[in-house]
């Protein structure tokens, strides 16, 4: 991501009193806190309470993306309102414990993930996820990778079509609890700038 991009991207969200920024593993506990009301809020209409159980208790996002660097939140003064990221995409034999129905569900090992992206209830329709969404584009892109895929929840979809991603199959993740939570392996391709670099 340029200088220029990540001061633009600021300036709009200090108009609203908002902050973007990585995230530090001090932010963990209000993550988690934040992605339960998210689910809870806002996929209710998509989701049964036993898919949301599952999909709540399998984990909502991966805490190595904090160490990473890679994983970002939105503050609204010290309230932690959305977070969201990426992450590169492992290939199928780096990944622990991967079995056959998992096998078919694996992404590119050439893609970067966009991953976890979510938004307190009370913040939502404000455009956050999209301003999350597109930050993670471009640090993605900034690290060299031209293809970007996701698994969208259901309540996500029409965020992910409005940003340019298309629809490659829908599928069933696995819940902590055993069942397993619908979604859609969604997918979009990175343009290239003017100066032969990539470029969300």
């Amino acid at each position: 991501m340029t200088e220029a991009s990540k001061i633009d991207s600021s300036e709009r969200l200090s108009a609203a009193g908002m902050t973007l920024r990585p995230a530090r593993p001090g932010d963990i506990p209000a993550i988690d806190a934040m992605h339960f009301l998210s689910v809870q809020g806002l996929a209710l209409a998509d989701y049964s309470p036993a898919e949301l159980e599952a999909f709540i208790s399998h984990g909502t996002y991966d805490p190595a993306m904090v160490h990473a660097g890679t994983y970002f939140v939105i503050e609204d003064g010290d309230k932690l309102v959305a977070s969201g990221g990426w992450a590169q995409q492992l290939p199928h034999s780096l990944v622990p414990g991967a079995g056959v129905d998992e096998e078919a569900s694996i992404l590119s090992p050439t893609s970067a993930k966009i991953r976890s992206v979510f938004v307190h209830p009370k913040y939502a329709r404000r455009g956050l996820g999209s301003r999350l969404v597109r930050y993670a584009e471009r640090e993605a892109a900034a690290a060299g990778f031209r293809l970007l895929e996701l698994w969208a929840s259901l309540t996500g979809v029409p965020l992910y079509r409005k940003l340019g991603y298309q629809e490659i199959r829908k599928l069933a993740i696995p819940g902590g609890n055993g069942a397993t939570v619908p979604a859609v392996h969604m997918a979009k391709l990175v343009a290239l700038d003017s100066d032969g670099a990539n470029a969300a």
